[in-house]
């Protein structure tokens, strides 16, 4: 048995096995419906597209709505400082309950925020605010997450742990993509474009139960609580003498990140560029996810056995090989088929690729500065690589009229996330 002190004169006691797994759910529940409320806003791009941006050119409307979602991404780098140095000196769960209610605020901004019919230019920026706040609370939700798994993991089982976080995102569209199929089916195209995408967001304000869940019954990790009574070092020199590492987490983020906001472009793609219906492109972010659920514990596993390294170049080398005749088949035979095809491979791979990387990069940093510095990595990695994937995507395919843009930016992507994989050292075998 083990304590958790709480306030100056009781404590409680815990189970460590107990603890291990009530922290591993909340941490993955509290991700996941964090991801939903982070993606939903890109999987119904198109319809927010036409409420919040009244321009005569939909093309023009949409690349402002990705931009507006790539905005979101500014804020994380001071969302990861902030509350990753809120968690690594007053705890974890207290981060992750603020990153959650903090997330659940952002949320509602966009779902009740007028339209631009309503309430002209004031309807963009509102919703531009909505999104600088779900940025800077996704900004210190990963290194919690993160850091809640790591910490609470039994020995020998950091990586199957650690993939929960990966598992959770594929979880998170795997229910946005069913809200999608489930609003698209219950309501007519005009319906849904009128409004009836905001219950979407409504739904994502489930997240707050789940914030207050995690600060009244989860234990703080054992690893904070051993080193609680160490002073925690400033924000300022954890960045000073941990720039290198840090650095290296940023790099591997580059096709982690990358990868993941492709797959979750494919709603607009399918719908824009490969003329399928809304439900056939949810049905896509489906199979995505099905397949995040069912990979990544896999590759978490197989981590703990092999090393983090091979499955991590196993997904990036096969990505960069079989993306441009997979994008190719999909557009020369745009089915239903074909669309899921892409998706659950590109799913399978990413799972071996970023599982390992969310245990990498909890092994990166010690206790002290875990939160903090898996935070920032993630932060600059996604501003820098990730956020502005939607846009940059939809630009080049109008720039170059070529709708295979898409696959030589993710082969890009996955060859050069070879370099920091052959480059960081391999932890999964130390203590």
């Amino acid at each position: 048995m083990e304590t958790e002190h709480v306030g100056v004169a009781t404590a409680v006691p815990v189970d460590r096995k107990s603890q291990a797994r009530r922290a591993a759910i909340a941490a993955t529940m509290g991700n996941l419906l964090e991801i939903y409320d982070f993606i939903a806003y890109g999987i119904f791009a198109v319809p927010i597209s036409k409420t919040f941006f009244s321009l005569q050119s939909d093309t023009v409307a949409l690349i402002l709505t990705f931009a507006t979602f790539g905005v979101g991404f500014i804020a994380r780098p001071v969302g990861a400082l902030v509350i990753g140095a809120y968690a690594d000196r007053v705890g974890r769960k207290k981060g992750m309950s603020l990153t959650i209610l903090l997330m659940a605020t952002g949320t509602a901004v966009i779902a009740f925020c007028p339209g631009y019919a309503s309430i002209g230019l004031a309807a963009p920026v509102i919703v531009v605010i909505g999104r600088l706040v779900q940025g800077f609370s996704a900004g210190g939700e990963v290194g919690g997450a993160v850091a809640m798994l790591h910490e609470n993991a039994p020995v020998g089982r950091r990586g199957l742990y650690a993939a929960f976080q990966q598992m959770s995102q594929g979880c998170g569209v795997l229910v946005a993509g069913l809200i999608g199929l489930l609003l698209s089916s219950v309501f007519t195209p005009e319906e849904l474009f009128a409004g009836a995408w905001r219950l979407a967001f409504v739904f994502g304000l489930l997240i707050a139960p789940v914030g207050i869940y995690i600060r009244r019954t989860v234990a703080e990790t054992p690893d904070f609580l051993a080193n609680a009574h160490h002073r925690k070092p400033p924000v300022r020199s954890t960045l000073m003498q941990h720039y290198r590492t840090i650095g290296m987490g940023v790099l591997i983020m580059l096709f982690w990140t990358i990868a993941t906001y492709i797959s979750n472009y494919f709603s607009t793609y399918a719908v824009r560029e490969l003329h399928l219906s809304l439900q056939e492109s949810y049905i896509g972010q489906i199979a995505y996810g099905v397949t995040m659920l069912a990979c990544c514990p896999l590759a978490g596993l197989m981590s703990d056995r092999i090393g983090r390294k091979m499955p991590m170049l196993f997904g990036t080398l096969l990505t960069a090989v079989l993306a441009y005749p997979l994008f190719y088949l999909l557009t020369q035979w745009p089915t239903l088929a074909s669309l899921i095809l892409v998706q659950v491979t590109i799913g399978a791979l990413l799972a071996c690729y970023a599982s390992c990387a969310s245990g990498v990069l909890g092994e990166l940093f010690p206790t002290s500065i875990r939160v903090t510095g898996v935070a920032i990595s993630y932060a600059i990695g996604v501003m820098v690589f990730g956020g502005f994937t939607p846009a940059i995507v939809t630009w080049l395919i109008v720039l170059t009229g070529d709708k295979l843009a898409i696959a030589y930016y993710l082969i890009a992507a996955a060859t050069l996330s070879c370099i920091p994989v052959l480059l960081v050292r391999d932890r999964h075998a130390a203590d």
